[in-house]
């Protein structure tokens, strides 16, 4: 006689309320990580930017496009461009009459919000020197895989529930940190 999979459930007491209660458990609790993934890429994203100028060149620089012609003028002269685009993690240096001497963005950046909007990115100034930074947020997040490795030599080590129990409990203060770091950051609203 051979038993199929809808034998051995019904033996098992079939498909009750602790099977659901499971089962709503882990797929909210993976649609929640799977939110915080998604929001990574946007929250996340590397804008164009350049850098600001400083306050004695132009006093208000905070457009990453020019508005006029004397703006336009001014960054051309203070920003060297590559293929076409503004450097951006340069400003030349005005102090040697050399104009391939160029210096880090001192005053912060300009960035273009005509895609992504405000980020993550912007607000904690993850670009240039502090790109990879932006990486820390990528391994939180990522760690949540990891426990795939290592899930079976635990679950026969301590049991199927209490490594369930504890995965999923881990990988919710993952993503709580990650939506810490990234969502309650203060962040304002002013986008000019």
């Amino acid at each position: 006689m051979t038993k199929t999979l809808d034998d051995v459930l019904r033996q098992c007491g079939g498909f009750g309320r602790f099977q659901w209660f499971n089962y709503v458990f882990l797929v909210t609790l993976e649609i929640a990580a799977s939110l915080v993934s998604f929001y990574y890429v946007f929250g996340a994203a590397e804008p164009e930017h350049r850098c600001r100028l400083p306050t004695s060149i132009w006093p208000d620089d905070n457009q990453f496009n020019p508005t006029n012609t004397t703006y336009e003028t001014c960054l051309y002269e203070n920003i060297p461009l590559n293929d076409h685009k503004w450097d951006q993690c340069h400003l030349r240096n005005s102090t040697y009459s050399n104009e391939s001497y160029v210096t880090d963005c001192s005053n912060g950046w300009v960035f273009d919000r005509s895609v992504f909007g405000y980020t993550f990115t912007e607000e904690a100034s993850l670009v240039c020197a502090d790109r990879s930074k932006k990486s820390w947020l990528s391994t939180i997040l990522q760690m949540a895989g990891v426990l795939i490795v290592a899930i079976g030599s635990l679950a026969d080590r301590f049991g199927r529930k209490s490594t369930i129990i504890g995965t999923t409990l881990l990988v919710l203060i993952i993503c709580l940190i990650l939506q810490i770091l990234m969502q309650w950051t203060s962040m304002s609203t002013d986008t000019k």
